[in-house]
Protein backbone atom coordinates (compact mmCIF):
# COMPACT_ATOMS: atom_id res chain seq x y z
CA UNK A 1 0.00 0.00 0.00
CA UNK A 2 1.32 3.43 -0.94
CA UNK A 3 2.32 5.78 1.86
CA UNK A 4 0.09 8.74 2.55
CA UNK A 5 1.93 11.85 1.37
CA UNK A 6 2.91 14.01 4.32
CA UNK A 7 4.00 17.60 4.80
CA UNK A 8 7.49 17.98 6.23
CA UNK A 9 8.66 21.36 7.58
CA UNK A 10 12.34 22.02 8.32
CA UNK A 11 13.55 24.98 10.39
CA UNK A 12 17.25 25.73 9.93
CA UNK A 13 19.47 28.58 11.05
CA UNK A 14 21.64 28.74 7.92
CA UNK A 15 21.55 27.49 4.38
CA UNK A 16 23.42 24.13 4.52
CA UNK A 17 22.36 23.18 8.10
CA UNK A 18 19.70 20.79 6.86
CA UNK A 19 21.90 19.41 4.09
CA UNK A 20 24.71 18.51 6.49
CA UNK A 21 22.53 16.64 8.96
CA UNK A 22 19.43 15.58 7.00
CA UNK A 23 20.04 16.12 3.29
CA UNK A 24 19.72 12.46 2.40
CA UNK A 25 16.57 12.05 4.46
CA UNK A 26 14.96 15.15 2.96
CA UNK A 27 15.80 13.90 -0.54
CA UNK A 28 14.22 10.56 0.36
CA UNK A 29 11.10 12.25 1.76
CA UNK A 30 10.72 14.19 -1.48
CA UNK A 31 11.36 11.18 -3.71
CA UNK A 32 8.66 9.23 -1.87
CA UNK A 33 6.12 11.96 -2.59
CA UNK A 34 6.17 13.89 0.67
CA UNK A 35 6.03 17.70 0.45
CA UNK A 36 9.04 19.41 2.05
CA UNK A 37 9.30 23.09 3.00
CA UNK A 38 12.47 24.62 4.44
CA UNK A 39 12.56 27.78 6.56
CA UNK A 40 16.02 29.42 6.74
CA UNK A 41 16.23 31.94 9.57
CA UNK A 42 19.40 33.87 8.65
CA UNK A 43 20.97 35.34 5.55
CA UNK A 44 24.45 33.80 6.00
CA UNK A 45 25.99 37.28 5.93
CA UNK A 46 28.89 36.38 8.25
CA UNK A 47 29.88 33.06 6.69
CA UNK A 48 32.99 33.83 4.68
CA UNK A 49 36.64 34.73 5.02
CA UNK A 50 36.70 36.40 1.61
CA UNK A 51 33.22 37.83 0.77
CA UNK A 52 31.66 40.77 2.55
CA UNK A 53 28.14 40.75 3.99
CA UNK A 54 26.51 42.29 0.93
CA UNK A 55 28.13 39.75 -1.39
CA UNK A 56 26.99 36.91 0.84
CA UNK A 57 23.42 38.16 0.97
CA UNK A 58 23.46 38.46 -2.83
CA UNK A 59 24.25 34.75 -3.33
CA UNK A 60 22.12 33.39 -0.49
CA UNK A 61 18.86 32.92 -2.38
CA UNK A 62 20.62 31.37 -5.38
CA UNK A 63 22.38 28.85 -3.16
CA UNK A 64 19.30 28.10 -1.02
CA UNK A 65 17.09 27.48 -4.00
CA UNK A 66 19.76 25.61 -5.95
CA UNK A 67 20.29 23.16 -3.11
CA UNK A 68 16.54 22.81 -2.58
CA UNK A 69 16.05 21.93 -6.24
CA UNK A 70 18.64 19.16 -5.97
CA UNK A 71 16.81 17.59 -3.02
CA UNK A 72 13.28 18.07 -4.36
CA UNK A 73 12.26 20.58 -1.68
CA UNK A 74 8.95 22.18 -2.65
CA UNK A 75 9.44 25.62 -1.08
CA UNK A 76 12.10 27.67 0.69
CA UNK A 77 11.12 30.49 3.09
CA UNK A 78 14.05 32.82 3.97
CA UNK A 79 13.49 35.02 7.04
CA UNK A 80 16.55 37.19 6.44
CA UNK A 81 17.91 37.72 9.95
CA UNK A 82 21.61 38.51 10.31
CA UNK A 83 23.90 35.51 10.69
CA UNK A 84 25.35 35.01 14.16
CA UNK A 85 23.08 37.57 15.82
CA UNK A 86 19.72 35.77 15.81
CA UNK A 87 19.83 34.93 19.52
CA UNK A 88 20.59 38.56 20.41
CA UNK A 89 18.59 40.55 17.85
CA UNK A 90 15.29 38.68 17.86
CA UNK A 91 13.27 38.12 21.05
CA UNK A 92 12.52 34.42 21.48
CA UNK A 93 8.81 35.13 21.73
CA UNK A 94 8.95 36.84 18.32
CA UNK A 95 10.89 34.05 16.61
CA UNK A 96 8.71 31.37 18.19
CA UNK A 97 5.64 33.25 16.98
CA UNK A 98 6.97 33.40 13.42
CA UNK A 99 7.66 29.67 13.47
CA UNK A 100 4.24 28.94 14.96
CA UNK A 101 2.55 31.04 12.28
CA UNK A 102 4.30 29.01 9.59
CA UNK A 103 3.30 25.76 11.29
CA UNK A 104 -0.33 26.87 11.47
CA UNK A 105 -0.25 27.97 7.83
CA UNK A 106 1.40 24.85 6.41
CA UNK A 107 0.02 22.31 8.92
CA UNK A 108 2.96 19.86 8.73
CA UNK A 109 2.81 16.25 9.88
CA UNK A 110 6.55 16.32 10.65
CA UNK A 111 8.72 19.19 11.90
CA UNK A 112 12.51 18.89 11.76
CA UNK A 113 15.11 21.23 13.26
CA UNK A 114 18.08 21.62 15.57
CA UNK A 115 17.85 19.95 18.96
CA UNK A 116 17.21 22.36 21.83
CA UNK A 117 18.73 19.81 24.23
CA UNK A 118 21.95 18.94 22.38
CA UNK A 119 24.94 19.32 24.72
CA UNK A 120 27.79 21.65 23.83
CA UNK A 121 26.05 23.47 20.95
CA UNK A 122 28.32 26.43 20.31
CA UNK A 123 26.47 28.40 17.66
CA UNK A 124 23.92 30.91 19.01
CA UNK A 125 21.83 30.76 15.82
CA UNK A 126 21.46 27.00 16.20
CA UNK A 127 20.40 27.42 19.82
CA UNK A 128 17.86 30.10 18.94
CA UNK A 129 16.28 28.11 16.10
CA UNK A 130 16.26 24.95 18.19
CA UNK A 131 14.39 26.55 21.07
CA UNK A 132 11.93 28.46 18.88
CA UNK A 133 11.16 25.45 16.67
CA UNK A 134 10.79 23.06 19.59
CA UNK A 135 8.38 25.35 21.42
CA UNK A 136 6.43 26.32 18.30
CA UNK A 137 5.93 22.66 17.36
CA UNK A 138 5.01 21.76 20.94
CA UNK A 139 2.42 24.48 21.46
CA UNK A 140 0.95 25.23 18.01
CA UNK A 141 -2.21 23.31 18.90
CA UNK A 142 -2.86 25.52 21.96
CA UNK A 143 -5.17 28.32 20.82
CA UNK A 144 -4.08 30.60 23.67
CA UNK A 145 -0.56 30.80 22.29
CA UNK A 146 -0.52 33.77 19.89
CA UNK A 147 -4.31 34.09 19.88
CA UNK A 148 -4.07 36.87 17.31
CA UNK A 149 -3.06 34.21 14.78
CA UNK A 150 -6.16 32.19 15.58
CA UNK A 151 -8.28 35.34 15.30
CA UNK A 152 -6.86 35.81 11.79
CA UNK A 153 -8.16 32.37 10.84
CA UNK A 154 -5.05 30.26 11.45
CA UNK A 155 -6.45 27.24 13.25
CA UNK A 156 -4.35 25.55 15.95
CA UNK A 157 -2.38 22.60 14.59
CA UNK A 158 -0.96 19.55 16.39
CA UNK A 159 2.43 18.40 15.05
CA UNK A 160 2.61 14.61 15.12
CA UNK A 161 6.35 14.09 14.85
CA UNK A 162 9.36 16.20 15.81
CA UNK A 163 12.75 15.19 14.40
CA UNK A 164 15.97 16.84 15.51
CA UNK A 165 19.48 16.85 14.08
CA UNK A 166 21.01 14.58 16.73
CA UNK A 167 24.67 15.60 16.69
CA UNK A 168 25.43 13.35 19.68
CA UNK A 169 25.16 9.65 18.70
CA UNK A 170 23.75 8.80 22.13
CA UNK A 171 20.62 10.83 21.31
CA UNK A 172 19.78 9.07 18.03
CA UNK A 173 16.70 6.84 18.08
CA UNK A 174 15.60 7.07 14.44
CA UNK A 175 17.80 6.08 11.52
CA UNK A 176 17.23 6.53 7.80
CA UNK A 177 18.99 4.56 5.08
CA UNK A 178 20.20 7.23 2.65
CA UNK A 179 22.40 5.01 0.49
CA UNK A 180 20.43 5.88 -2.65
CA UNK A 181 20.51 9.59 -1.78
CA UNK A 182 24.08 10.22 -0.63
CA UNK A 183 25.01 11.73 -3.99
CA UNK A 184 22.08 14.16 -3.83
CA UNK A 185 23.07 15.12 -0.29
CA UNK A 186 26.59 15.94 -1.47
CA UNK A 187 25.36 17.74 -4.60
CA UNK A 188 23.02 19.87 -2.47
CA UNK A 189 25.80 20.78 -0.05
CA UNK A 190 28.07 21.73 -2.91
CA UNK A 191 25.33 24.02 -4.26
CA UNK A 192 26.04 26.16 -1.17
CA UNK A 193 29.32 27.30 -2.73
CA UNK A 194 30.09 30.17 -0.34
CA UNK A 195 29.41 27.96 2.68
CA UNK A 196 31.52 25.07 1.39
CA UNK A 197 34.44 27.40 0.65
CA UNK A 198 34.06 28.64 4.23
CA UNK A 199 33.99 25.07 5.55
CA UNK A 200 37.38 24.27 4.02
CA UNK A 201 38.88 27.67 4.82
CA UNK A 202 37.81 27.37 8.44
CA UNK A 203 39.43 23.94 8.67
CA UNK A 204 42.62 25.58 7.42
CA UNK A 205 42.41 28.38 10.01
CA UNK A 206 42.24 25.79 12.78
CA UNK A 207 45.05 23.77 11.21
CA UNK A 208 47.25 26.88 11.17
CA UNK A 209 47.16 27.11 14.97
CA UNK A 210 47.41 23.36 15.57
CA UNK A 211 50.66 21.64 16.69
CA UNK A 212 50.53 19.27 13.71
CA UNK A 213 50.26 19.44 9.94
CA UNK A 214 47.93 17.91 7.34
CA UNK A 215 49.78 18.80 4.13
CA UNK A 216 46.97 18.10 1.68
CA UNK A 217 44.59 20.33 3.67
CA UNK A 218 47.13 23.10 4.23
CA UNK A 219 47.81 23.43 0.51
CA UNK A 220 44.25 22.92 -0.74
CA UNK A 221 42.47 25.73 -2.56
CA UNK A 222 39.23 26.17 -0.55
CA UNK A 223 37.37 26.55 -3.83
CA UNK A 224 38.25 22.92 -4.59
CA UNK A 225 35.92 21.82 -1.80
CA UNK A 226 34.06 19.01 -3.54
CA UNK A 227 36.40 16.15 -2.65
CA UNK A 228 36.60 17.22 1.02
CA UNK A 229 32.83 17.49 1.41
CA UNK A 230 32.33 14.19 -0.42
CA UNK A 231 34.82 12.42 1.86
CA UNK A 232 33.35 13.89 5.05
CA UNK A 233 29.73 13.12 4.21
CA UNK A 234 30.42 9.56 3.12
CA UNK A 235 32.48 8.90 6.24
CA UNK A 236 29.77 10.39 8.47
CA UNK A 237 27.04 8.37 6.74
CA UNK A 238 29.02 5.16 7.07
CA UNK A 239 29.66 5.84 10.77
CA UNK A 240 25.93 6.27 11.49
CA UNK A 241 25.04 3.08 9.61
CA UNK A 242 27.76 1.18 11.46
CA UNK A 243 26.75 2.43 14.91
CA UNK A 244 23.11 1.58 14.24
CA UNK A 245 24.04 -1.88 12.87
CA UNK A 246 22.01 -1.16 9.74
CA UNK A 247 22.20 -3.29 6.63
CA UNK A 248 23.11 -0.33 4.44
CA UNK A 249 26.15 1.75 3.61
CA UNK A 250 25.02 5.27 4.49
CA UNK A 251 22.53 6.53 7.07
CA UNK A 252 21.46 9.63 8.98
CA UNK A 253 20.39 9.61 12.63
CA UNK A 254 17.83 11.73 14.47
CA UNK A 255 16.28 12.16 17.87
CA UNK A 256 12.58 11.70 17.19
CA UNK A 257 9.59 12.25 19.45
CA UNK A 258 6.05 11.65 18.22
CA UNK A 259 2.39 11.51 19.12
CA UNK A 260 2.96 12.92 22.59
CA UNK A 261 4.54 9.67 23.75
CA UNK A 262 1.31 7.71 23.22
CA UNK A 263 3.09 4.91 21.33
CA UNK A 264 3.64 3.10 24.62
CA UNK A 265 -0.14 2.80 24.99
CA UNK A 266 -0.81 1.64 21.42
CA UNK A 267 -0.83 -2.08 22.29
CA UNK A 268 1.82 -3.01 19.73
CA UNK A 269 -0.14 -1.52 16.83
CA UNK A 270 2.37 -1.14 13.97
CA UNK A 271 3.20 2.37 12.79
CA UNK A 272 4.32 2.52 9.18
CA UNK A 273 7.50 4.54 8.62
CA UNK A 274 7.46 7.37 6.08
CA UNK A 275 11.11 6.96 5.05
Amino acid sequence: MALMPKRVLVFEAHGDDMEFFAGGTVAKFAALGHEVTVVCATDNDKGSHELDAEQLRAVRDKELNGAAAVLGVRRVIPLGYSDGDLLYDVPMKTLRGQFMRIIRELRPHIVMSWDAFTPYEGHPDHRAVAQAANEAASFAHFRNFYPEQVAEGLAPHCVGEYWTFAKAPRDQNKYVDISEYIDKKIDALCAHEAQMVLTVADMQHHLAVAPFDIPWLRTLDPHDYRAVIDRQMRAAGEAVARRASLDCRYAEGFRRTRYGGLESMANDQPIEEDV
